[in-house]
Formats: structure tokens, C-alpha cells, sequence
């Protein structure tokens, strides 16, 4: 309870996509999990451990966290001017297709292709119509958990 909330802190704008950063803060839920069922044997199964303690994987958590706040941006829930940013889609809607589709911008450096706003759009831009149409903040999160628990 003390380590998650400094792990998650800020991961919305911070989210390691090198795979060593990746590996890095994983390492400490591993740790952790073995911590807390104070399992010390090297053989024994962290991802089993993992699920014992029903601890979701960060990098999920991270990728939820990431768009919640895009579901933040479209509704207007945040005092920010998303004008330059959240510019609507011009491709054709299909049936699977929702209304907050928005232009992803172009990328060519890493550095900006994994940064926030590429990534969750593209991310956000690939969720199923009746996740992103949720009517609430609470459904969406709700909605969206059980979409990656699939």
C-alpha cells in the first residue's frame, strides 16, 4: 500500500517503453509480491504470486491510467485547452468506429512516438465503441478493466 501509489505516481505523463525501464519497475511489484507472502524460495512462481494477490500487471494499470485521462481530455473534464491536441478524425466512421476518434500525430523520433499523446491516442483510438461512449468516468475505468482482463 506504500509502494504502488509512488509507482503509479504520474505514470499517465511517465510511462517507461524501453523494455530494461519496463523490466525495472516490474521488478519492484515482483519484489514486493514476494515480500508480502513472504516467499523467499528463488524457484517459486512470481507471476503465480502475482495472481494470488490479485495485483494487476503495472504495465496494464499504466495503459488504463494513460486512458482514463484521455477519457478526461475528450469530455472536457480537465481545465486544459485540448484544441491543438484532440483534433477529431477525418477518416470514415465505420460500424465498429466511435465519435471520439481523434488524428494521431505523426511521429519519427521515439522519444515523441511514446510520449503521452501519440500513445494514448493510438491506444484510444483502438478501444471498442461502447468503452469509450461509457457515460461516466467510474463506468469507463470499470468498462475498460474488464476489457484487458479478456
Amino acid at each position: 500500500s506504500l509502494v504502488r501509489p509512488k509507482i503509479e505516481y504520474a505514470s499517465a505523463a511517465w510511462d517507461p517503453y524501453y523494455k530494461k525501464d519496463v523490466v525495472t519497475v516490474e521488478r519492484v511489484q515482483r519484489s514486493a509480491a514476494r515480500f508480502c507472502l513472504a516467499k523467499d524460495d528463488r524457484t517459486a512462481s512470481v507471476s503465480t504470486m502475482i495472481k494470488e494477490l490479485e495485483w494487476d500487471i503495472l504495465e496494464i494499470g499504466r495503459k488504463c491510467i494513460r486512458l482514463s485521462m484521455m477519457y478526461k481530455l475528450s469530455r472536457g473534464l480537465l481545465n486544459l485547452n485540448t484544441e491543438n491536441l484532440l483534433i477529431p478524425s477525418q477518416e470514415t466512421r465505420t460500424r465498429n468506429s466511435h465519435a471520439f476518434k481523434y488524428r494521431v500525430p505523426r511521429a519519427t523520433k521515439d522519444i515523441f512516438k511514446y510520449s503521452f499523446y501519440p500513445r494514448a491516442l493510438t491506444e484510444w483510438n483502438s478501444l471498442p465503441k461502447e468503452i469509450v461512449l461509457s457515460e461516466t468516468l467510474d463506468n469507463f475505468k470499470s468498462e475498460l478493466k474488464n476489457y484487458f482482463k479478456q
